[in-house]
């Protein structure tokens, strides 16, 4: 227990506390560990939404899954990120979204039942997780903008526009391949490479594997609609 409490320490919900203050947290509380083989469904809307993960090994896909076939990757999580916080406390009674390993992965769980038991014994837990549901609501309304957008750099300016707000940065490290990302813009990897080429072409960005460099907002932001 000792070495899950120190992993869990670095979710924002538990890092205010030592791991001795997470392993009394949990002296009467139920919980597991489950393991995930790469592609493996985590979460699916045909599930009540019933627990909470976090991600301790590995990183998951937050996908959205049309009748047609169509993907569309929502989000991506990686260690010590929640699973499912926006839609724990929500009048649905299954998941909104399919959630499965992008590779090999550890995830801790949480009924609700359970989760509301750690409220009642520390209020800061409960503040973080409605900050959590709180940025995961302005980040889904910041993928419809995206999606929303008819053009490719228009969707790759908003999204650069909206990294360097968050980063406070004009150099941003993406968290995950450019493949994942065009499929986060919903865009053809192709397509991405054309466009980022351009843009750099331009003076605009610089780029090198996973970093991207801004060198004109100015010029980023006439790329952005409005």
């Amino acid at each position: 227990m000792d070495d899950v409490c120190r992993l869990l320490n670095r979710c924002c919900l538990f890092n205010h506390l030592t791991v001795e203050e997470t392993e009394k947290l949990f002296e009467d509380i139920t919980c597991s560990i489950k393991c995930y083989k790469k592609s493996e469904v985590i979460f699916s809307p045909l599930q009540p939404a019933d627990r909470l993960g976090v991600i301790l090994k590995g990183s998951i896909d937050v996908q959205k899954i049309f009748a047609s076939g169509k993907v569309i990757t929502v989000s991506r999580r990686l260690p010590y990120d929640l699973i499912a916080d926006a839609s724990m406390f929500a009048s649905i009674n299954c998941y909104p979204a399919t959630v499965s390993a992008r590779e090999n992965s550890h995830v801790w769980l949480i009924s609700k039942e359970q989760l509301l038991k750690i409220f009642a014994k520390d209020n800061r837990i409960m503040v973080k997780f409605l900050e959590s549901v709180s940025n995961r609501t302005l980040a889904l309304n910041n993928m419809v903008e995206i999606l929303s957008l008819n053009s490719v750099p228009a969707k790759i300016a908003y999204f650069l526009t909206m990294e360097q707000r968050k980063a406070n940065s004009n150099t941003i490290t993406l968290k995950f391949p450019k493949k994942s990302l065009a499929e986060q813009l919903n865009v053809s990897r192709p397509s991405l490479s054309r466009e980022l080429k351009k843009m750099q072409l331009s003076g605009i960005i610089s780029y090198h594997k996973r970093t991207i460099n801004i060198h004109s907002l100015e010029k980023l932001a006439d790329l952005c609609p409005g």
